[in-house]
């Protein structure tokens, strides 16, 4: 997976999380890059919907887990997400964007699947610290 360094973003994001993470997101004012699984943010609800789709929404899809093993997304239960609206104050370490990488033998519609699936997302290294603007 290769990561590219972008201007940190001035505005609010956007992050989907289990409600089980909630609480601690909230009480801290943080999102800690390895405590929360999927440690995502998009510029827009409607990236944020998207990538949802493309991620936990595509029941049995497959992926790889963080330790680098093929998983399947499991069956959607909406009532579990939250998505959070947030509005930057801090980063410790550089803001990068995740491209995923594609084999040179993909179809063109994987590249572009990949592509959409790398331009939907914003991502961090190191903690983000957050002012709470909005909870869907």
């Amino acid at each position: 997976m290769a990561y590219e360094r972008i201007k940190a973003p001035q505005s609010e994001v956007y992050h989907y999380t289990k409600k089980e993470n909630l609480g601690s997101i909230l009480s801290d004012g943080k999102i800690r890059r390895y405590r929360d699984k999927k440690c995502w943010f998009c510029a827009s609800l409607e990236d944020t919907l998207r990538l949802m789709e493309l991620t936990v929404i595509n029941e049995g899809g497959l992926y790889l887990g963080v330790n680098g093993l093929p998983m399947r997304y499991p069956k959607f239960a909406p009532d579990d997400f939250g998505i959070l609206k947030l509005t930057p104050r801090y980063q410790n370490g550089e803001s990068v964007k995740w491209n995923q990488e594609v084999d040179s033998g993909c179809t063109n519609k994987q590249k572009a699947l990949a592509e959409e699936f790398s331009n939907l997302k914003l991502g961090y290294r190191g903690d983000l610290k957050f002012q709470q603007t909005l909870k869907y």
